[in-house]
């Protein structure tokens, strides 16, 4: 009789990778063969963060030639690090004799230093292949009353560091994911020019975007300066050097984008692009159905909470993705100094799009991840993850002026009694079908699992 040890090599290193990281440490002590497969699994991705003990840990890892080999994925992780961040402080340590009585940095700024220290340590570690940078969610510009630890300087001098420290690398990384990633791009040339080396040798790029957020007055998020200064940079700082060689791309974002704040797509082409997910992205125009389109070589598809606007009306049209001959003005008992937009595009339009435009479409989700807001963030490396079905938020209205935020599912009229609000535009049968079609098109399938996940989801929502 056969043992698990007698199996070929290939179906031991496939059990070790779904095995979990306890079932793995298990493993190794079973039979020399596992031994070696799970150590390599269980290096394939290490984590450094601020912590002293993370950072002695991962510094015991790279002074070993065998175990740093085993290393293809480094989490540089910053979300954990709360402390007060003083620019002088984090300098002046460099340049500062530790001997010196005279030197008493704080420890947090200490450990701070040590880890993004550690960064050009990465060129030690052979394999490196994929690399993820983590802040913590809460971002502000001007934090009057010190409530966000992780500023805009404490980012930018992580930033930096690592940007170097990637530059420097002898082989060039082909995954790079920002998770939590600021809505403020890097001004310096130098360290533009640095990024744009790096991201031209990317294969596969994920961005999740932290947008700041104004607790109980979210109509505000998007009154803020920054996100509508990113988004339209978004093109030429973070894609366009990656037109040539990337196959994966990840855009989410904690608030909705696409329509406002403005990101327009459509002047970019991914010759090699493979994988397409947005997250919170907002449709409003066929260009943007048309650029997805556009991507023939797509084999997987994923929109996770994005929604199609039927109806748009704002006060300031100049910077949304629509241009502003688009918007006709309504009289005034209807929406006052608003200019107003409608959208006859359906969901059914959308999937039979797909089915008849992307022939090498393979796996395709649409609907809502699980993960929003878990850790009080956006869905990371979970993509293909999302429950798959027409959901609450599938149709939404962008009404100006209006809160919890101006993504609602009515529209709110202005001086009118007798209208009020406007029912909500649910999802209809059609779109169901249409994304059966889809899903059984590509060989997909659209299982009875897949249904009741869709409305356990479903009744989440109607209860919260």
């Amino acid at each position: 009789m056969k043992t698990v040890s007698s199996l070929p090599t290939e179906i031991l290193h496939r059990i070790a990778q779904y095995s979990d990281q306890d079932s793995l440490r298990s493993l190794r002590l079973t039979h020399k063969r596992f031994s070696s497969i799970s150590q390599s699994q269980l290096l394939h991705t290490v984590t450094l963060t601020t912590s002293n003990k993370s950072i002695s840990r991962f510094t015991e890892l790279l002074n070993d030639k065998s175990r740093a080999q085993l290393v293809r994925k480094v989490v540089l992780d910053t979300s954990k690090w709360d402390a007060y961040f003083d620019d002088g402080e984090y300098n002046g340590y460099e340049t500062n004799d530790e001997n010196d009585s005279d030197f008493d940095p704080d420890p947090e700024i200490v450990n701070l230093r040590k880890f993004t220290k550690l960064f050009d340590r990465l060129r030690d570690i052979p394999r490196l292949h994929s690399v993820v940078l983590r802040f913590h969610p809460v971002c502000m510009v001007n934090d009057d009353f010190g409530d966000c630890r992780q500023t805009v300087e404490f980012r930018s001098t992580i930033f930096r560091a690592f940007v170097s420290a990637l530059e420097k690398l002898d082989t060039p990384i082909r995954e790079l994911a920002i998770r939590d990633l600021q809505n403020v791009n890097e001004t310096d040339p130098d360290v533009l020019a640095s990024l744009r080396k790096i991201l031209g040798n990317l294969r596969s790029l994920r961005l999740n975007i932290a947008n700041e957020h104004n607790e109980g007055n979210g109509e505000y998020d998007l009154e803020y300066e920054e996100p509508h200064k990113f988004f339209p940079e978004l093109s030429s700082i973070w894609l366009q050097p990656t037109l040539s060689n990337l196959k994966h791309l990840t855009l989410y974002s904690s608030n909705y984008f696409g329509y406002y704040p403005k990101c327009d797509l459509s002047g970019l082409h991914f010759p090699r692009l493979k994988t397409l997910a947005l997250g919170n992205y907002a449709f409003i125009h066929d260009t943007q159905l048309d650029w997805i389109l556009s991507h023939k070589t797509l084999q997987e598809l994923y929109l996770d909470d994005c929604c199609i606007l039927n109806e748009v009306a704002i006060y300031d049209k100049q910077r949304t993705y629509l241009n502003p001959q688009q918007y006709t003005a309504l009289p005034e008992q209807y929406v006052s100094e608003k200019s107003y937009a409608a959208y006859d595009k359906r969901w059914d339009h959308y999937f039979r799009a797909f089915k008849d435009g992307l022939p090498r479409l393979r796996h395709f989700r649409y609907g809502h991840s699980q993960n929003w807001w878990v850790e009080d963030t956006t869905p990371f490396e979970d993509e293909a993850e999302l429950t798959i079905g027409m959901h609450r938020d599938s149709y939404q209205v962008f009404c100006d002026g209006y809160g919890p935020s101006p993504y609602m599912k009515e529209m709110i009229w202005d001086h009118d009694e007798d209208r009020g609000e406007r029912e909500a535009l649910p999802f209809r049968e059609d779109d169901q079908k249409a994304l059966v079609e889809l899903l059984d098109h590509i060989g997909q399938g659209y299982s009875m699992e897949d249904e009741e996940k869709r409305l356990i989801e479903e009744a989440k929502w109607a209860t919260s």
